[in-house]
Protein backbone atom coordinates (compact mmCIF):
# COMPACT_ATOMS: atom_id res chain seq x y z
CA UNK A 1 0.00 0.00 0.00
CA UNK A 2 1.21 3.15 -1.15
CA UNK A 3 0.25 5.50 2.01
CA UNK A 4 -0.07 2.61 4.59
CA UNK A 5 2.70 4.48 6.97
CA UNK A 6 0.88 7.40 6.66
CA UNK A 7 -2.48 6.04 7.51
CA UNK A 8 -1.17 4.38 10.86
CA UNK A 9 0.21 7.11 11.94
CA UNK A 10 -2.65 9.19 11.03
CA UNK A 11 -4.53 6.48 13.00
CA UNK A 12 -2.40 6.86 16.11
CA UNK A 13 -2.65 10.00 16.16
CA UNK A 14 -6.53 10.33 16.53
CA UNK A 15 -6.54 7.73 18.97
CA UNK A 16 -4.20 10.02 21.51
CA UNK A 17 -6.33 12.84 20.24
CA UNK A 18 -9.64 11.13 21.74
CA UNK A 19 -7.39 10.26 24.65
CA UNK A 20 -6.39 13.84 25.03
CA UNK A 21 -10.36 15.25 25.08
CA UNK A 22 -11.57 12.69 27.09
CA UNK A 23 -8.68 12.97 29.92
CA UNK A 24 -9.36 17.11 29.49
CA UNK A 25 -12.99 17.06 31.99
CA UNK A 26 -11.04 14.92 34.38
CA UNK A 27 -8.49 16.86 35.22
CA UNK A 28 -10.67 20.27 34.99
CA UNK A 29 -13.06 18.45 38.13
CA UNK A 30 -9.54 18.57 40.11
CA UNK A 31 -6.85 20.71 41.68
CA UNK A 32 -4.27 21.95 39.23
CA UNK A 33 -1.51 20.20 39.34
CA UNK A 34 1.69 20.94 37.58
CA UNK A 35 2.12 17.08 37.05
CA UNK A 36 -1.33 17.46 34.88
CA UNK A 37 -0.21 19.64 33.12
CA UNK A 38 3.19 17.75 32.14
CA UNK A 39 0.70 14.82 31.25
CA UNK A 40 -1.36 16.68 28.74
CA UNK A 41 1.76 18.48 27.17
CA UNK A 42 3.34 14.77 26.42
CA UNK A 43 0.01 13.55 24.79
CA UNK A 44 -0.34 16.79 22.42
CA UNK A 45 3.60 16.66 21.60
CA UNK A 46 3.16 13.13 20.77
CA UNK A 47 -0.26 13.97 18.78
CA UNK A 48 1.83 16.86 17.06
CA UNK A 49 4.64 14.07 15.99
CA UNK A 50 2.36 11.26 14.81
CA UNK A 51 0.66 14.24 12.95
CA UNK A 52 3.90 15.51 11.22
CA UNK A 53 5.02 11.85 10.54
CA UNK A 54 2.09 11.43 8.46
CA UNK A 55 2.36 14.54 6.61
CA UNK A 56 6.06 13.83 5.18
CA UNK A 57 5.11 12.60 2.25
CA UNK A 58 3.37 15.35 1.37
CA UNK A 59 4.90 18.00 2.98
CA UNK A 60 8.79 16.81 2.33
CA UNK A 61 11.57 15.11 4.40
CA UNK A 62 12.30 18.53 6.52
CA UNK A 63 9.23 17.44 8.45
CA UNK A 64 11.11 14.32 9.93
CA UNK A 65 13.55 16.51 12.09
CA UNK A 66 10.38 18.71 13.46
CA UNK A 67 8.08 15.23 13.90
CA UNK A 68 11.32 13.39 15.35
CA UNK A 69 12.01 16.43 17.96
CA UNK A 70 8.25 16.57 18.76
CA UNK A 71 8.37 12.79 19.83
CA UNK A 72 11.38 12.78 21.75
CA UNK A 73 9.92 16.26 23.40
CA UNK A 74 7.04 14.07 24.74
CA UNK A 75 8.98 11.05 26.19
CA UNK A 76 11.12 14.34 28.34
CA UNK A 77 7.96 15.53 29.71
CA UNK A 78 6.73 12.02 30.26
CA UNK A 79 9.93 11.90 32.61
CA UNK A 80 9.21 15.00 34.18
CA UNK A 81 5.97 14.21 34.54
CA UNK A 82 6.90 10.89 36.76
CA UNK A 83 9.58 12.88 38.38
CA UNK A 84 6.58 15.61 39.51
CA UNK A 85 4.24 12.30 40.89
CA UNK A 86 7.27 11.23 43.05
CA UNK A 87 7.52 15.49 44.35
CA UNK A 88 11.14 15.83 42.71
CA UNK A 89 12.49 18.93 41.72
CA UNK A 90 11.84 19.34 37.73
CA UNK A 91 12.66 23.18 37.48
CA UNK A 92 15.89 22.72 35.99
CA UNK A 93 14.38 19.97 33.85
CA UNK A 94 11.96 22.39 32.48
CA UNK A 95 14.04 25.36 31.87
CA UNK A 96 16.88 23.35 30.50
CA UNK A 97 14.56 21.13 27.97
CA UNK A 98 13.96 24.11 25.24
CA UNK A 99 18.17 23.94 24.86
CA UNK A 100 17.55 20.06 24.61
CA UNK A 101 15.15 20.40 22.01
CA UNK A 102 16.95 22.75 19.87
CA UNK A 103 20.30 20.14 20.39
CA UNK A 104 18.06 17.17 19.56
CA UNK A 105 16.78 18.82 16.75
CA UNK A 106 20.03 20.15 15.09
CA UNK A 107 22.01 17.05 15.47
CA UNK A 108 19.06 15.57 13.67
CA UNK A 109 18.77 17.63 10.83
CA UNK A 110 23.13 17.51 10.29
CA UNK A 111 22.17 13.67 10.36
CA UNK A 112 19.28 13.87 7.76
CA UNK A 113 21.77 16.50 5.22
CA UNK A 114 25.52 14.26 5.75
CA UNK A 115 24.63 10.65 7.37
CA UNK A 116 22.52 7.38 6.59
CA UNK A 117 19.54 5.92 8.29
CA UNK A 118 21.29 4.33 10.72
CA UNK A 119 22.59 6.84 12.28
CA UNK A 120 19.47 9.01 12.53
CA UNK A 121 18.05 5.87 14.21
CA UNK A 122 20.20 4.86 16.50
CA UNK A 123 20.88 8.61 17.63
CA UNK A 124 16.80 8.64 18.01
CA UNK A 125 16.59 5.56 19.52
CA UNK A 126 19.30 6.13 22.32
CA UNK A 127 18.02 9.96 23.24
CA UNK A 128 14.37 7.45 23.45
CA UNK A 129 15.76 5.00 25.69
CA UNK A 130 17.60 7.84 28.15
CA UNK A 131 14.35 9.10 28.77
CA UNK A 132 12.38 5.79 28.92
CA UNK A 133 15.20 4.58 31.69
CA UNK A 134 14.82 7.85 33.58
CA UNK A 135 11.01 6.76 33.71
CA UNK A 136 11.23 3.69 34.65
CA UNK A 137 13.60 4.92 37.80
CA UNK A 138 10.49 7.00 38.70
CA UNK A 139 7.87 4.20 37.76
CA UNK A 140 10.18 2.26 40.59
CA UNK A 141 9.80 4.85 43.34
CA UNK A 142 5.92 5.32 42.63
CA UNK A 143 5.34 1.90 42.98
CA UNK A 144 7.09 1.69 46.13
CA UNK A 145 4.37 4.48 47.58
CA UNK A 146 1.32 3.10 46.03
CA UNK A 147 0.66 -0.05 44.76
CA UNK A 148 -1.97 0.19 41.71
CA UNK A 149 -2.20 -2.43 39.50
CA UNK A 150 -1.72 0.15 36.43
CA UNK A 151 1.80 0.48 37.37
CA UNK A 152 3.06 -2.82 36.67
CA UNK A 153 1.30 -2.55 33.08
CA UNK A 154 2.98 0.74 32.59
CA UNK A 155 6.79 -0.95 33.66
CA UNK A 156 5.57 -3.66 31.03
CA UNK A 157 4.91 -1.31 28.22
CA UNK A 158 8.35 1.03 28.71
CA UNK A 159 10.25 -2.18 28.88
CA UNK A 160 9.16 -3.44 26.18
CA UNK A 161 9.53 -0.13 24.22
CA UNK A 162 13.05 -0.43 24.88
CA UNK A 163 13.84 -3.83 23.42
CA UNK A 164 12.09 -2.78 20.38
CA UNK A 165 13.88 0.01 19.80
CA UNK A 166 17.07 -2.14 20.59
CA UNK A 167 15.73 -4.67 18.41
CA UNK A 168 15.39 -2.30 15.55
CA UNK A 169 18.71 -0.94 16.12
CA UNK A 170 20.45 -4.18 15.96
CA UNK A 171 18.68 -5.31 13.06
CA UNK A 172 19.72 -2.19 10.82
CA UNK A 173 23.08 -2.74 11.81
CA UNK A 174 22.95 -6.22 10.92
CA UNK A 175 21.78 -5.17 7.52
CA UNK A 176 24.29 -3.48 5.78
CA UNK A 177 21.80 -2.43 2.80
CA UNK A 178 20.49 -0.62 4.82
CA UNK A 179 22.55 2.35 4.47
CA UNK A 180 22.06 2.32 1.21
CA UNK A 181 18.89 1.59 0.39
CA UNK A 182 16.93 3.45 2.90
CA UNK A 183 16.83 6.96 3.14
CA UNK A 184 14.16 7.68 5.76
CA UNK A 185 11.43 5.48 7.49
CA UNK A 186 9.05 5.06 4.68
CA UNK A 187 11.55 3.43 3.12
CA UNK A 188 13.22 1.06 5.44
CA UNK A 189 12.92 -2.69 5.53
CA UNK A 190 9.84 -4.71 6.71
CA UNK A 191 10.85 -6.10 9.77
CA UNK A 192 12.93 -3.29 11.07
CA UNK A 193 9.36 -1.40 10.13
CA UNK A 194 7.51 -3.92 11.48
CA UNK A 195 8.86 -3.57 14.98
CA UNK A 196 8.71 0.06 14.89
CA UNK A 197 5.13 -0.30 14.46
CA UNK A 198 4.92 -2.54 17.55
CA UNK A 199 7.41 -0.05 19.33
CA UNK A 200 4.68 2.84 18.33
CA UNK A 201 2.11 0.35 19.49
CA UNK A 202 3.37 0.62 22.90
CA UNK A 203 3.76 4.07 22.87
CA UNK A 204 0.01 4.45 22.56
CA UNK A 205 -0.48 1.78 25.68
CA UNK A 206 1.34 3.36 27.68
CA UNK A 207 -0.13 6.63 27.36
CA UNK A 208 -3.22 4.84 27.70
CA UNK A 209 -2.30 2.92 30.68
CA UNK A 210 -1.20 6.46 32.38
CA UNK A 211 -4.52 7.59 31.95
CA UNK A 212 -5.87 4.58 33.62
CA UNK A 213 -3.18 4.63 36.34
CA UNK A 214 -4.60 8.41 37.25
CA UNK A 215 -8.12 6.77 36.95
CA UNK A 216 -7.21 4.29 39.48
CA UNK A 217 -5.20 6.85 41.74
CA UNK A 218 -8.50 9.37 41.62
CA UNK A 219 -10.64 6.28 42.61
CA UNK A 220 -8.20 4.67 45.21
CA UNK A 221 -8.26 9.00 46.66
CA UNK A 222 -11.75 9.26 46.70
CA UNK A 223 -12.78 5.67 48.32
CA UNK A 224 -9.99 7.01 51.10
CA UNK A 225 -11.74 10.32 51.16
CA UNK A 226 -15.09 8.73 51.92
CA UNK A 227 -13.60 6.52 54.49
CA UNK A 228 -12.10 9.45 56.09
CA UNK A 229 -15.36 10.90 56.25
CA UNK A 230 -17.26 7.85 57.76
CA UNK A 231 -14.41 7.70 60.35
CA UNK A 232 -14.74 12.11 61.07
CA UNK A 233 -18.71 10.77 61.37
CA UNK A 234 -18.53 8.49 63.70
CA UNK A 235 -15.77 10.34 65.86
CA UNK A 236 -18.39 12.80 65.79
CA UNK A 237 -21.05 10.66 66.70
CA UNK A 238 -19.04 9.33 69.52
CA UNK A 239 -18.33 12.78 70.91
CA UNK A 240 -22.24 13.32 70.65
CA UNK A 241 -22.68 9.78 72.56
CA UNK A 242 -20.03 11.08 75.45
CA UNK A 243 -21.61 14.72 75.93
CA UNK A 244 -25.13 13.13 76.00
CA UNK A 245 -23.43 10.65 79.04
CA UNK A 246 -21.81 13.56 80.47
CA UNK A 247 -25.40 15.23 80.64
CA UNK A 248 -27.30 12.28 81.83
CA UNK A 249 -24.81 11.55 84.57
CA UNK A 250 -25.23 15.36 85.86
CA UNK A 251 -26.86 15.14 89.69
CA UNK A 252 -27.44 18.58 90.28
CA UNK A 253 -31.59 18.03 90.64
CA UNK A 254 -31.76 21.81 89.33
CA UNK A 255 -29.78 21.15 86.12
CA UNK A 256 -32.37 18.17 85.83
CA UNK A 257 -35.22 20.22 86.24
CA UNK A 258 -34.04 22.85 84.16
CA UNK A 259 -33.16 20.34 81.13
CA UNK A 260 -36.56 18.16 81.37
CA UNK A 261 -38.55 21.59 82.10
CA UNK A 262 -36.66 22.64 78.56
CA UNK A 263 -36.82 19.76 76.83
CA UNK A 264 -40.63 19.44 77.50
CA UNK A 265 -41.43 22.54 76.31
CA UNK A 266 -39.33 22.97 73.28
CA UNK A 267 -41.14 19.34 72.10
CA UNK A 268 -44.05 21.25 71.96
CA UNK A 269 -43.91 23.87 69.57
CA UNK A 270 -41.03 21.80 67.18
CA UNK A 271 -43.57 18.71 67.11
CA UNK A 272 -46.34 20.86 66.22
CA UNK A 273 -44.42 22.28 63.78
CA UNK A 274 -42.97 19.56 62.26
CA UNK A 275 -46.88 17.89 61.39
CA UNK A 276 -47.75 21.41 59.83
CA UNK A 277 -44.58 20.98 57.52
CA UNK A 278 -45.61 17.46 56.87
CA UNK A 279 -49.31 17.84 56.31
CA UNK A 280 -47.95 21.34 53.93
CA UNK A 281 -45.81 18.66 51.90
CA UNK A 282 -48.78 16.04 51.60
CA UNK A 283 -50.59 19.13 49.96
CA UNK A 284 -47.92 20.19 47.90
CA UNK A 285 -47.65 16.33 46.75
CA UNK A 286 -51.06 15.99 46.08
CA UNK A 287 -51.46 19.56 44.39
CA UNK A 288 -54.05 20.35 46.47
CA UNK A 289 -52.54 23.78 48.03
CA UNK A 290 -55.17 26.72 48.94
CA UNK A 291 -53.80 30.10 49.60
CA UNK A 292 -56.64 30.11 52.49
CA UNK A 293 -55.09 27.10 54.04
CA UNK A 294 -51.50 27.85 53.17
CA UNK A 295 -51.61 30.85 55.08
CA UNK A 296 -53.42 29.41 58.16
CA UNK A 297 -50.44 26.62 57.86
CA UNK A 298 -47.97 29.27 57.67
CA UNK A 299 -49.10 31.53 60.25
CA UNK A 300 -49.19 28.29 62.90
CA UNK A 301 -45.89 27.96 61.98
CA UNK A 302 -44.65 31.28 62.85
CA UNK A 303 -46.36 30.90 65.92
CA UNK A 304 -44.47 27.92 67.07
CA UNK A 305 -41.14 29.07 66.02
CA UNK A 306 -41.83 32.12 68.37
CA UNK A 307 -43.06 29.58 71.22
CA UNK A 308 -39.71 27.48 70.62
CA UNK A 309 -37.78 30.89 70.59
CA UNK A 310 -39.41 32.36 74.26
CA UNK A 311 -38.03 28.60 75.36
CA UNK A 312 -34.47 28.97 75.18
CA UNK A 313 -33.94 32.28 75.68
CA UNK A 314 -33.55 31.76 79.23
CA UNK A 315 -30.82 29.15 78.65
CA UNK A 316 -28.98 31.35 75.58
CA UNK A 317 -28.98 34.32 77.89
CA UNK A 318 -26.47 31.95 79.99
CA UNK A 319 -23.79 31.93 77.09
CA UNK A 320 -24.13 35.02 76.37
CA UNK A 321 -23.74 38.98 77.80
CA UNK A 322 -27.34 39.92 77.91
CA UNK A 323 -27.17 43.19 79.61
CA UNK A 324 -31.24 43.51 79.08
CA UNK A 325 -31.62 40.76 81.11
CA UNK A 326 -29.28 41.85 84.29
CA UNK A 327 -31.64 42.99 87.43
CA UNK A 328 -31.21 44.50 90.95
CA UNK A 329 -30.63 41.46 93.22
CA UNK A 330 -30.95 41.33 96.75
CA UNK A 331 -29.28 38.33 97.64
CA UNK A 332 -30.72 36.83 100.29
CA UNK A 333 -33.48 36.39 98.47
CA UNK A 334 -31.95 34.49 95.93
CA UNK A 335 -30.35 32.02 98.47
CA UNK A 336 -33.64 31.15 100.60
CA UNK A 337 -34.52 30.08 96.96
CA UNK A 338 -31.48 27.97 96.82
CA UNK A 339 -31.50 26.50 100.37
CA UNK A 340 -35.60 25.80 99.75
CA UNK A 341 -34.68 23.62 97.26
CA UNK A 342 -31.99 21.33 99.11
CA UNK A 343 -33.50 22.17 102.20
CA UNK A 344 -35.40 17.55 102.16
CA UNK A 345 -32.06 17.02 101.06
CA UNK A 346 -29.68 18.89 103.73
CA UNK A 347 -32.30 17.68 106.22
CA UNK A 348 -32.03 13.82 105.18
CA UNK A 349 -28.02 13.49 105.42
CA UNK A 350 -28.00 16.08 108.29
CA UNK A 351 -26.64 18.49 107.01
CA UNK A 352 -25.89 22.42 108.99
CA UNK A 353 -26.45 25.47 106.55
CA UNK A 354 -25.29 28.44 107.80
CA UNK A 355 -26.07 32.31 106.30
CA UNK A 356 -24.87 35.21 107.16
CA UNK A 357 -25.24 38.41 105.01
CA UNK A 358 -23.73 41.80 105.88
CA UNK A 359 -23.69 45.19 104.23
CA UNK A 360 -26.17 45.75 101.43
CA UNK A 361 -26.37 42.41 100.18
CA UNK A 362 -27.52 43.85 96.61
CA UNK A 363 -25.96 42.79 93.27
CA UNK A 364 -26.37 43.43 89.44
CA UNK A 365 -27.00 40.38 87.76
CA UNK A 366 -29.27 37.31 85.64
CA UNK A 367 -31.59 36.33 88.55
CA UNK A 368 -31.45 32.91 87.19
CA UNK A 369 -28.06 32.61 86.21
CA UNK A 370 -26.95 33.78 90.00
CA UNK A 371 -29.12 30.97 91.17
CA UNK A 372 -27.80 28.26 88.88
CA UNK A 373 -24.47 29.24 90.18
CA UNK A 374 -25.74 29.15 93.84
CA UNK A 375 -27.22 25.91 93.38
CA UNK A 376 -24.08 24.63 91.83
CA UNK A 377 -21.89 25.37 94.71
CA UNK A 378 -24.54 23.63 96.91
CA UNK A 379 -24.90 20.56 95.22
CA UNK A 380 -20.85 20.42 95.07
CA UNK A 381 -20.57 21.08 98.69
CA UNK A 382 -23.38 18.44 99.62
CA UNK A 383 -21.62 15.88 97.80
CA UNK A 384 -18.46 16.55 99.28
CA UNK A 385 -19.91 15.75 102.78
CA UNK A 386 -21.64 12.73 101.54
CA UNK A 387 -18.12 10.95 102.40
CA UNK A 388 -18.19 8.49 105.41
CA UNK A 389 -14.88 10.11 106.36
CA UNK A 390 -16.46 13.49 107.20
CA UNK A 391 -17.96 13.97 110.78
CA UNK A 392 -18.45 17.57 110.79
CA UNK A 393 -21.61 18.05 108.07
CA UNK A 394 -21.58 22.04 107.50
CA UNK A 395 -21.82 24.43 104.78
CA UNK A 396 -21.35 28.01 105.58
CA UNK A 397 -22.31 31.28 103.22
CA UNK A 398 -21.03 34.37 104.31
CA UNK A 399 -21.95 37.63 102.10
CA UNK A 400 -19.86 41.20 103.02
CA UNK A 401 -18.97 44.27 101.08
CA UNK A 402 -15.63 44.80 100.33
CA UNK A 403 -14.98 48.38 99.01
CA UNK A 404 -16.89 48.45 96.03
CA UNK A 405 -17.63 44.75 95.00
CA UNK A 406 -19.57 42.04 97.12
CA UNK A 407 -18.27 39.06 98.13
CA UNK A 408 -19.85 35.78 98.53
CA UNK A 409 -18.02 33.01 100.08
CA UNK A 410 -19.78 29.50 99.94
CA UNK A 411 -17.33 27.08 102.26
CA UNK A 412 -17.72 23.26 103.46
CA UNK A 413 -16.31 20.97 106.14
CA UNK A 414 -15.99 18.13 103.25
CA UNK A 415 -12.11 16.84 102.07
CA UNK A 416 -11.41 20.05 99.63
CA UNK A 417 -9.81 19.63 96.37
CA UNK A 418 -6.37 18.19 95.76
CA UNK A 419 -3.78 20.95 95.03
CA UNK A 420 -2.73 19.29 91.67
CA UNK A 421 -6.54 19.48 90.91
CA UNK A 422 -6.68 23.34 91.64
CA UNK A 423 -4.99 24.41 88.37
CA UNK A 424 -7.69 23.49 86.08
CA UNK A 425 -10.61 23.44 88.61
CA UNK A 426 -12.78 25.53 86.19
CA UNK A 427 -11.69 23.87 83.04
CA UNK A 428 -14.26 22.50 80.66
CA UNK A 429 -14.67 18.89 81.88
CA UNK A 430 -12.42 18.55 84.70
CA UNK A 431 -13.88 17.19 87.71
CA UNK A 432 -12.67 15.48 90.76
CA UNK A 433 -15.79 13.75 91.63
CA UNK A 434 -15.87 10.05 90.22
CA UNK A 435 -19.56 10.96 89.36
CA UNK A 436 -18.87 14.34 87.89
CA UNK A 437 -18.83 15.40 84.68
CA UNK A 438 -16.89 18.57 85.07
CA UNK A 439 -19.75 21.14 83.87
CA UNK A 440 -20.95 22.89 86.54
CA UNK A 441 -18.11 24.90 88.47
CA UNK A 442 -16.90 25.55 84.41
CA UNK A 443 -20.62 26.84 83.84
CA UNK A 444 -20.36 29.20 87.02
CA UNK A 445 -17.03 30.48 86.17
CA UNK A 446 -18.82 31.34 82.52
CA UNK A 447 -21.77 33.29 84.37
CA UNK A 448 -19.76 35.12 86.95
CA UNK A 449 -17.69 36.53 83.89
CA UNK A 450 -20.59 37.24 81.90
CA UNK A 451 -21.77 39.43 85.13
CA UNK A 452 -18.57 41.13 85.63
CA UNK A 453 -17.45 38.93 88.39
CA UNK A 454 -15.06 36.47 88.71
CA UNK A 455 -14.91 33.04 91.19
CA UNK A 456 -12.29 31.40 92.76
CA UNK A 457 -11.21 28.57 95.25
CA UNK A 458 -9.04 28.46 98.07
CA UNK A 459 -8.69 26.21 101.02
CA UNK A 460 -10.20 26.35 104.20
CA UNK A 461 -7.22 26.16 107.38
CA UNK A 462 -9.33 23.75 109.00
CA UNK A 463 -10.10 21.19 106.04
CA UNK A 464 -12.72 21.87 103.71
CA UNK A 465 -13.54 23.74 100.14
CA UNK A 466 -14.09 27.51 99.66
CA UNK A 467 -15.65 28.99 96.75
CA UNK A 468 -15.52 32.72 96.54
CA UNK A 469 -17.67 35.21 94.20
CA UNK A 470 -16.89 39.11 93.72
CA UNK A 471 -19.29 40.63 91.88
CA UNK A 472 -18.78 44.48 90.60
CA UNK A 473 -20.05 47.54 91.92
CA UNK A 474 -23.98 47.94 90.78
CA UNK A 475 -23.97 50.57 88.13
CA UNK A 476 -25.34 54.00 89.57
CA UNK A 477 -28.50 54.04 87.58
CA UNK A 478 -29.86 51.11 89.34
CA UNK A 479 -28.94 52.55 93.22
CA UNK A 480 -31.57 53.23 95.02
Amino acid sequence: MNYANETLFLVFALVLAGLFVSSMPYFSRRVPSKANQYWLLAIGLDILAFLLFASVSAVGPIVLTFANTFFFASYVFLFIFFRQLNQQPVTKFVKLSPLLFIFFASVFEYLRQFGVFQDRVLFVIGCLICCLIGVLLELRQVRQRERLNQLNFLIFTFTAEIVLGIARVWMLLVDTSTSTSTSNIFTEPFITSLIRWFAVAFTVLSFISINGFLAEKLAQTNAANLEDSHRVLKLLNERDAMIASLLKANKSSSTEALSASIAHELNQPLGAALLNIQFLKTLHETDSLRPDLVGKIVSQLEKDAKRAGEVIRSLRSIFIKDNGLQELIQVQEVLDNAAAIYKSELVSKKIQLELTLNGEAVIFCHRGQFLQVILNLLNNAIQALTSPDVLKKHISLQGYQNGANYILEISDTGPGVPMHKQLHLFELLSSDKSSGMGVGLWLCAHIMTNAGGKISYQDVSDGGAKFILSFPPVPKGFIG
